[in-house]
């Protein structure tokens, strides 16, 4: 009989929830262990109820969760009626387009945990302990020992494989430098406003609108449904929120387009394969003459408007945000809002916005073959390009950001390149666009950054890797290994990195769950 396989998952979100499903399939004979520093497993920082409220919904419809077990709308359909209370929800209206709260995504995940761990086989075993953080990985001979902290102390454990799946990083632990500094929107419990009830938000995207409404839903009350929604603050004192990032807009509302999505026929990855493997030098540019082919063939009318004298990446993302930039404003997002919902009552396709959604996809595939000059390129024209195209939100989030600036308590500010925030008096003043205000609180909410191996902290694991750049594949390596790490003297080595803020230096589109269901599977085949 084959040895049992000790296996550690850092980590106890989503990722690594696909991750042991994925094991579980195999007929190894197992010994899973998952760590998870929270107080639950299964939901993760951005889908437990310890860092979000129930107003804070997410941006994907529950069709395109890849299910664990059952699918999220079937859960959905199933479950009881206190949940069901809890959430508004009415079990015979629910549809695959949902969106939800994100602590009802969580709610799933951790339900689906735990029914995961009832359906081992005899020869496979896992154990959960949360409330424990994994404080440094060491590669040791042919395994690895995990040094760990839990409140009774310090141990360490000894496994033969290792998957990072830290999830998102949050800096909550740091001592703010300044008083009314929140370095993160997360949790969203502890944001608090001062005296003059305002607070500056730097960022406009969905980390910025979680701040928003959970100040929203702190001091006030959202009154009514979508068709007629308000907002009442709590007190006499009027709420003050002022959103401000360089470009001053909002992501536009969830887009109508055909689920499950139609294949590309020009800008395909069997396409992007072949120009790969004609060599490193020069891969970014071949694709995107594919890509431009792509867009040209689906919608040349958008095309044209870009008025582009070279449809490069760099040109292309100065004409895509220059256009964007003529919808800032609340007038243009309850325009856009209306014209989203029109769609969906026509089951109206916007090509070009439907087509970059799927070539995001598609584009992913080579970005982690790409030499430093091309990755920076993409990194910094195609990758903020393709996000602002694709990471629309629910229409509920619009709603509700438009009742808030109705009742006088949201703004929204264009930082460009000449707007500042100084810090002085205990205050922080904001100066963009022809206008100067002050505010006791300032949340940095501009979301997940790209960090390296090093920003998780593990040391030893650090000091072992033979290549400052981890995750980038070459040619001849196989695809179960792409999230392998290589480390001096072990090029083998059974550690996968999973992390989703190292894994967006060379996946930049890897926050997504579809991205995590499907890195967890190559991993777990890997293994």
């Amino acid at each position: 009989m084959s040895q049992i396989k000790r296996i550690a998952l850092v980590g106890g979100g989503p990722t690594a929830v696909y991750t042991l499903k994925n094991l579980l399939q195999k007929s190894d004979r197992l010994h899973i262990t998952i760590f998870e520093a929270g107080q639950v497993a299964g939901c993760g920082i951005p889908y437990s109820e310890e860092h979000n409220t129930a107003d804070m919904m997410a941006n994907i419809t529950s069709v395109e969760i890849p299910p664990v077990l059952v699918s999220l709308s079937d859960w959905v359909r199933s479950a009881d009626g206190p949940l069901l209370k809890k959430f508004g929800i009415d079990r015979e209206q629910v549809v695959d387009r949902d969106f939800y709260p994100r602590v009802l995504i969580g709610a799933y995940y951790t339900d689906q945990l735990t029914r995961l761990v009832q359906a081992c086989a005899p020869w496979q075993t896992v154990v959960i302990e949360t409330q424990t953080r994994v404080l440094d990985v060491k590669p040791d001979g042919a395994g690895f020992t995990l040094f760990i902290e839990r409140r009774s102390g310090r141990a360490r454990r000894r496994f033969d494989a290792v998957v990072m799946a830290t999830g998102h990083l949050t800096e909550v632990e740091k001592p703010a430098p300044l008083p009314g500094l929140f370095r993160s929107p997360y949790p969203v419990h502890d944001l608090a406003l001062g005296s003059d009830r305002a607070a500056l938000i730097l960022g406009s995207s969905l980390s910025a609108i979680d701040a928003v409404v959970g100040l929203a839903s702190r001091y006030g009350n959202f009154v009514g449904d979508e068709n007629a929604l308000s907002f009442r603050p709590l007190s006499k004192q009027k709420l003050r929120l002022v959103m401000a990032s360089r470009k001053g807009t909002v992501p536009d509302a969830d887009f109508y387009y055909p689920i499950p999505e139609e294949p590309l026929m020009i800008f395909t990855p069997a396409r992007l394969d072949m120009l790969r493997h004609e060599g490193q030098k020069g891969l970014l540019g071949r694709a995107w003459k594919l890509f431009k082919q792509q867009m040209v063939s689906a919608d040349p009318a958008f095309v044209d408007s870009l008025g582009l004298a070279r449809f490069t990446p760099e040109g292309f993302a100065r004409a895509y945000f220059a256009l964007r930039k003529t919808r800032q404003g609340f007038d243009a997002v309850a325009e856009n809002l209306d014209e989203s919902r029109r769609d969906y009552r026509d089951r109206r396709v916007v090509m070009w916005r439907y087509t970059m959604m799927r070539a995001h996809e598609v584009f992913s595939e080579i970005v982690p073959f790409l030499d430093r000059r091309d990755l920076a390129r993409f990194r910094s024209h195609v990758a903020p390009v393709f996000a602002d195209a694709y990471g629309c939100v629910p229409h509920l989030s619009i709603l509700r950001l438009l009742a808030l600036h109705r009742a006088g308590c949201l703004d929204i500010v264009a930082l460009g390149d000449g707007g500042t925030i100084r810090y002085g008096a205990g205050e922080f003043t904001l100066t963009a666009s022809g206008r100067e205000e002050t505010f006791g609180t300032l949340i940095d909410a501009r979301g997940q950054k790209a960090a390296s191996i090093s920003d998780l902290g593990f040391n030893q694991l650090d000091q072992a890797l033979a290549t400052a750049d981890p995750l980038k594949r070459s040619n001849g390596q196989s695809e179960d290994d792409q999230f392998r790490l290589r480390l001096d003297g072990r090029s083998q080595a059974d550690i996968f990195c999973l992390s989703i803020p190292v894994m967006m230096e060379r996946y930049p589109f890897a926050q997504g769950l579809v991205a995590c269901s499907e890195a967890a599977e190559a991993v777990a085949t890997a293994i």
